[in-house]
């Protein structure tokens, strides 16, 4: 599998994963998004994007908005989201430019979900490309949209999502 390198499977070795990974791999097609994927990426108003720069400094960032219309998918492989100037530090788009490659971790707390997601990331500032999105989504005050070509997406194991919305709730709010 191109995404995994001999690191990966060196480590499924050592800590005896190896069989559980594999069986993972075998029934689960991790090249593109299914129908229900689509669905739970769509309904999402946020996520969290990793990203790095070209000496392999590593970014986190939270990208989200009120909207319920955040994530476009454009078909099994390809994605598209708005970005917008926030601080004004860009680190994401400042990343992409150096090294396209991102990760997307999409995770709905409330239902115990995530996925996670792989690929290389394009920036489109051109207007006119951008205006042929703006039914999409239900702001336009964003600077550009980031498309992403997947490379590898899998549903991420929920285990212990349960311990945030525990902690919201156990301070009184509601999830």
């Amino acid at each position: 599998m191109g995404i995994f390198t001999q690191e990966h499977l060196t480590v499924r070795e050592k800590y005896g994963t190896t069989n559980q990974a594999e069986m993972v791999f075998s029934y689960m097609d991790t090249t593109s998004l299914s129908d229900r994927m689509i669905g739970f990426i769509e309904s999402i108003n946020y996520f969290f994007l990793a990203t790095s720069s070209k000496e392999g400094r590593t970014n986190v960032n939270f990208k989200g908005t009120k909207s319920k219309r955040l994530i476009k998918v454009l078909d099994k492989n390809r994605l598209i989201f708005p970005d917008f100037n926030g601080n004004g530090i860009l680190h994401s788009v400042g990343d992409i430019l150096s090294n396209p490659n991102v990760g997307l971790l999409v995770i709905d707390f409330s239902k115990d979900i995530r996925i996670k997601i792989n690929g290389k990331a394009k920036i489109i500032d051109d207007k006119e490309i951008i205006s042929s999105y703006l039914d999409y989504f239900d702001s336009f005050n964003f600077s550009r949209l980031i498309e992403v070509e997947i490379d590898y997406v899998i549903p991420n194991c929920s285990a212990n999502l349960s311990v945030v919305r525990d902690s919201i709730l156990d301070k009184g709010n509601k999830v």
